[in-house]
C-alpha cells in the first residue's frame, strides 16, 4: 500500500491531498473516458429527489441488476451482483471464495490490486509471467489455486488472451476464474457468455471506462445464480448508493451513446498506435482504451515520462520489472493525441 501511494504521487505529479501545481493538464494516465456520460445519465442525476437521498437505497440494486441481465444476455437479475465499482467486487470475491492461506493466481504484469487484496485477505498470491507477446505460457494451465484473476484485455499491455485460451483455463482450473473485463467494451469480443458455459466463471465489468462514470463507482459481476447467491451473503448491506444505481441504470438504457464514444476511442487508439510505432516505440495491439508504448532509445522511458509531465501531459510510468522501459498512455481526444505526439517528437529530438 505504501508503494502504491508513492507511485500515485509520482504519476499524478502532486502530493495526495494537495491540488495539482500544473494548470491545463492533459490527463492520459488513469484510463478515464475523454467523453462525457450520456445525457440520460445527467438527466437522471438532475431528477433525483430529496427522498432518494434521505432514504436508504435498494440493498440489492434490483433495477440496475435487471438492466445488466438484459444487456448481457442473462436469464434474470439472479445472474448479476452490483458493486461499488469493480474494485469492491474483487474484494468481495476473495472474501466469499478464498480462505486465508489459500493460493490466488494471476499473470504478470497485471492489475496491482489483485495482489494487494490477496495479501490483505491473508492469501498467497502467485503471479506468472506472461510471454513476450503478453500471452499465457503453457504451464499456466497446470497451476493450482483457489481463485484465478484473468484481466481481459490485460492491463497494462492492452492485449487480449484468445477466447480459446480462456475456455481452456476455465476447463482446467479447479477453482474460480474471475475474468476481469474492465476494458471489454473497447475489444473485439467478450467472455460474457462464459458463466452459462462454465460453472466456475465470473465475468466482471466496470462503468468507469466505456460509460464515463469513474466518479460514480459502479461495477457488476455476472455468474451462475448459485455463485451470485454467495456474493449476496458477503457483500455489505447497502454497497451501491441510490445515486450510483440511478446513474448506472440510465447509462445502460443509452447503450448506443456508449458505443458511439467507444468507436471514437478505438479510432484514436489505432491512429495513435500507428504514429507511436513510426516514432520508434514498440506498441502491442491493444484492445483497451490505452496503449503500452515500449521504448528502447534515449532518453529512457522515465525521462520521457518526466518531460511530458513538465509539459503538463500525464501518462503512466511503472518503475517495475518488464515495464520500466514503457509508458502506458490512456486514449484521450483527437486534440489530446495530437498534443502528445507533438510533445513526444520534441522530447525524442532533444528540443
Amino acid at each position: 500500500m505504501k508503494y502504491q501511494r508513492a507511485l500515485l504521487a509520482d504519476v499524478e505529479g502532486y502530493v495526495p491531498g494537495e491540488q495539482p501545481k500544473i494548470p491545463n493538464i492533459i490527463k492520459l494516465n488513469t484510463n478515464e473516458n475523454p467523453y462525457p456520460p450520456s445525457p440520460r445519465v445527467m438527466e437522471a442525476l438532475r431528477g433525483l429527489s430529496g427522498d432518494a437521498l434521505r432514504k436508504y437505497p435498494d440493498p440489492v440494486s434490483f433495477g440496475f441488476r435487471r438492466a445488466c441481465a438484459e444487456r448481457y444476455g442473462c436469464e434474470g437479475p439472479e445472474w448479476v451482483v452490483a458493486g461499488n465499482g469493480m474494485d469492491e467486487l474483487l474484494a468481495i470475491v476473495l472474501r466469499t471464495f478464498v480462505d486465508p492461506g489459500d493460493t490466488v493466481i494471476s499473470t504478470y504484469p497485471t492489475y496491482i490490486l489483485y495482489e494487494t487484496l490477496a495479501q490483505l485477505h491473508g492469501a498467497k498470491c502467485t503471479l506468472v509471467d506472461l510471454d513476450d507477446a503478453f500471452q499465457l505460457p503453457e504451464f499456466f494451465y497446470a497451476i493450482k489455486g483457489r481463485l484465478c484473476f484473468l484481466p481481459r484485455p490485460n492491463s497494462p499491455s492492452g492485449v487480449c488472451v484468445p477466447l480459446a485460451d480462456v475456455e481452456r483455463l476455465c476447463q482446467s482450473f479447479d477453482g474460480i476464474v474471475v475474468i476481469d473485463e474492465a476494458y471489454a467494451d473497447f475489444a473485439d469480443d467478450t467472455c460474457m457468455d462464459f458463466p452459462k458455459r462454465f460453472e466456475n466463471a465470473i465475468v466482471m465489468r466496470t462503468f468507469s471506462k466505456s460509460y464515463s462514470l469513474a466518479g460514480a463507482r459502479i461495477g457488476a459481476a455476472v455468474a451462475r445464480p448459485e455463485i451470485i447467491a454467495e456474493f449476496m451473503k458477503t457483500k455489505d448491506s447497502y454497497n451501491m448508493n441510490a445515486v450510483s444505481q440511478a446513474l448506472g441504470l440510465a447509462a445502460m438504457q443509452d447503450y448506443d451513446y456508449m458505443r458511439a464514444n467507444v468507436a471514437k476511442v478505438r479510432a484514436t487508439r489505432d491512429r495513435l498506435r500507428i504514429a507511436l510505432t513510426a516514432m520508434g516505440f514498440v506498441v502491442p495491439p491493444s484492445q483497451s482504451n490505452f496503449l503500452l508504448a515500449q521504448w528502447g532509445g534515449a532518453p529512457d522511458a522515465r525521462a520521457i515520462f518526466e518531460q511530458l509531465r513538465d509539459r503538463a501531459i500525464l501518462v503512466r510510468y511503472f518503475p517495475v520489472r518488464r515495464l520500466d522501459n514503457a509508458l502506458r498512455i490512456s486514449i484521450g481526444t483527437e486534440d489530446e493525441a495530437d498534443a502528445l505526439l507533438r510533445a513526444l517528437g520534441e522530447i525524442i529530438r532533444g528540443r
